[in-house]
């Protein structure tokens, strides 16, 4: 089960559910229902059916699945039209009933709209009965503002738990997709009209297919949280094994922000994706928590929140998903054991700050991609029965990656190369988590010089000695990978994060790492711009990697402003491409837009101009505010700004760090650059002149 089924629903789903909801070509031909007969299954032949068709009643042309409630009365076909044939004739009133199952639809819907009520009066009763901002709470009532304005200018509530809080909740749901994904009102009773289904949401299965294929081309390679052939197997199978509604409602709520609109769309994706997500919130009350599909799915919303720029329930999701690790138990079977091994593994390398005791297990591992985007300690995550990393089935190497974007996209495909994707992540996130925990650990150790080239040699190391099909992209035949170009993106980020600190470390001897730092972040840059943003834009890259967009343009912004003799990015190129990406991003991720706001501040900082046709693109917040405040951006990475907090960093270094790495740099690579050659980092006194010139054309624009 290693090689991902979910193919094959793919080359199902793309053609039957897309024709069985749009094309009226797929219909049956009297010759292909020949044998679907009644008649004919209970031994008749076919000529005594003939024979006896005079005998029979008249049959009405069309036939309802829903007859109206006289025929039902009498036992009589009807035909679904209002009035039905039969009433017609008879003179009689023609009343039909509603299915029960759209009933039971309705009393979910109201279950959810009172459940959300309820939440929104107690955070306001509890805001009030705290003394929490009572005077503003009462004349907004007063001005008759709804309950819900008022939940979500109050804010998340600090005495509920994840299951409780109003912001868990869809503050004000509106009408349901149902209605433009279901079949006929009528049904033929005596049928049973409740196919399973995985999701409340929709029974539409092209819209399910769409998502789960945006799901698996664009999220699943670069953060594979559990396995793709187990998952489709249970799914097509309907059986919970590796499967639940919770997950599928998960993919389902992510995959709404990969999807591209179009005119011809009759719903609002961004509303079925809050919908997917209120589903999440809904099915997890009566899900096992401990279950390795609940698990997953709290992974998956960590990305839905994340990319929504609400970094705090996120935070809480993932938060979850790590401390339930711990009951995942290791079984007889194999398939179990290979999805929990992947879960794991996912939930390692996309994890974020927990508070933990320090453990001292040899075997403990601690992996963090988002504490590195974040600059935090990473939690530690003991799962001995999970901790070898070296058996994924290289035939998962072959299983196709295809490039889609649009419904039915008659998209390429390439071999997905994912065994070893993952297995190189998985030796970079370890590197990443040692740097990380090493740099922003608060158990007062002290850095030394060789402590931070050695991490460089590691990360040099791995970047060497990885394979040619993803790690020699340029002389590859076919274009690179997505998921593949992510992994370099974050090796070049990691490298500029352990080496940014010593740029502006007083008395260090910078014109050692300048060099480096300068080609690394170029390196970073030039895959985006020249390999990501060129072959599939960024308007499907993982938040995550916004993070990076955001580390490697301000670097060279801060540091190398005039560039290097017309090579790569100045300064300004740098930020106005960081802002590029982020336009592309904000399509179909709220969180850009945040972002793109810290970046035109670091270009304010820097006294760099945008171009007009960069401000006139800038995401700007929903009305009424004008513009991000202090919320938004902590809402989009905990924090005030992305840049990295190095005075934590240098307060860490001994006293000798600068004479030590003077003494060991060459043999790791860093040399003084050649006359001439030199990329010099603004001195304190050009930064101040900057400042000035800042504050001048500030004067000077007012």
């Amino acid at each position: 089960m290693s090689s991902p089924a979910f193919r094959k629903i793919r080359s199902q789903g793309q053609g039957e559910s897309s024709g069985s909801t749009s094309n009226p070509n797929n219909q049956s031909t009297p010759e292909s229902t020949t044998g679907s007969d009644p008649r004919l299954a209970r031994g008749e032949s076919s000529a005594a059916t003939t024979g006896s068709t005079s005998k029979r009643r008249r049959v009405p042309d069309t036939v309802t699945r829903n007859a109206c409630q006289l025929c039902k009365k009498a036992r009589s076909k009807c035909d679904g039209e209002t009035p039905c044939e039969r009433c017609t004739t008879r003179g009689e009133e023609c009343v039909y009933e509603r299915h029960v199952k759209y009933a039971k639809e309705e009393l979910v819907k109201d279950i959810r709209e009172l459940r959300v009520g309820k939440n929104v009066m107690e955070r306001i009763f509890e805001a009030l009965s705290n003394d929490e901002k009572v005077p503003e709470v009462l004349d907004r009532l007063r001005s008759r503002e709804t309950y819900e304005s008022i939940v979500k200018w109050l804010g998340p509530s600090h005495a509920h738990g994840l299951g409780r809080s109003p912001e868990l909740e869809t503050l004000s749901p509106r009408e349901s997709h149902h209605s433009a994904f279901e079949g006929s009102d009528h049904e033929m009773e005596g049928v049973s009209q409740t196919p399973f289904r995985w999701t409340v949401v929709t029974s539409n299965q092209a819209i399910i297919n769409h998502l789960f294929q945006l799901y698996f081309a664009w999220v699943h390679p670069v953060h594979t949280l559990f396995s793709e052939g187990h998952f489709t197997d249970s799914f097509t199978r309907h059986t919970d094994t590796y499967c639940a509604s919770v997950l599928v409602n998960a993919i389902c709520a992510m995959a709404c922000h990969l999807h591209s609109a179009a005119e011809r769309d009759e719903i609002d994706f961004d509303q079925l994706g809050s919908e997917f997500s209120e589903a999440v919130r809904a099915d997890i009350v009566g899900e096992d928590k401990n279950k390795a599909t609940t698990i997953q799915a709290f992974a998956v919303m960590f990305l839905v929140d994340c990319a929504r720029s609400n970094v705090p329930r996120a935070a809480a999701y993932l938060k979850l998903a790590t401390g339930r690790l711990r009951s995942i138990a290791s079984q007889d079977n194999e398939g179990h054991n290979e999805v929990l091994k992947t879960t794991v593994r996912g939930i390692r390398s996309l994890n974020v700050f927990v508070l933990c005791s320090v453990s001292s297990s040899p075997n403990t591992n601690v992996l963090s991609e988002w504490a590195q985007a974040t600059f935090q300690v990473p939690p530690i995550i003991t799962s001995a029965p999970f901790e070898d990393m070296e058996d994924y089935d290289d035939e998962l190497d072959q299983a196709p990656w295809y490039y889609y974007r649009y419904v039915n996209d008659t998209c390429p495909a390439w071999p997905g190369l994912l065994a070893t994707t993952n297995r190189e992540k998985l030796k970079l996130v370890n590197i990443i988590n040692d740097a990380t925990t090493l740099m922003y650990a608060s158990h007062g150790a002290r850095l030394s010089a060789n402590d931070i080239l050695r991490l460089y040699g590691r990360f040099v190391t791995w970047r060497e000695e990885l394979p040619d099909s993803i790690g020699n992209i340029e002389v590859q035949k076919s274009q690179a990978l997505p998921h593949v170009l992510s992994l370099l993106i974050l090796y070049s980020n990691a490298v500029i994060q352990l080496l940014r600190p010593l740029l502006d470390y007083e008395g260090f001897p910078s014109s050692l790492v300048e060099e480096i730092t300068w080609k690394t972040a170029q390196e970073g840059l030039f895959l985006l711009d020249k390999h990501y943003r060129t072959q599939y834009t960024c308007r499907y890259q993982p938040v995550l990697q916004m993070f990076g967009v955001l580390q490697l343009s301000d670097v060279i912004c801060r540091f190398f402003p005039n560039g290097d003799n017309g090579a790569g990015k100045d300064g300004a190129s740098a930020v106005q491409f960081g802002l590029e990406v982020l336009i592309q991003s904000y399509v179909g991720f709220p969180v850009a837009g945040p972002f793109q706001e810290m970046l035109r501040r670091t270009a304010n900082d820097c006294s760099i101009s945008l171009p007009k046709y960069i401000s006139d693109h800038l995401a700007t917040p929903r009305p009424p505010k004008q513009r991000y405040g202090m919320d938004d951006l902590i809402d989009a990475c905990s924090r005030l700004s992305y840049v990295q907090p190095t005075e934590e960093i240098h307060i860490m270094y001994l006293p000798s760090f600068s004479v030590d790495w003077a003494s060991n740099a060459s043999a790791y690579g860093f040399h003084e650059p050649s006359a001439g050659r030199r990329l010099r980092v603004p001195s304190a006194e050009e930064k101040s002149a900057q400042t000035l010139m800042q504050i001048s054309n500030l004067l000077n624009a007012s």
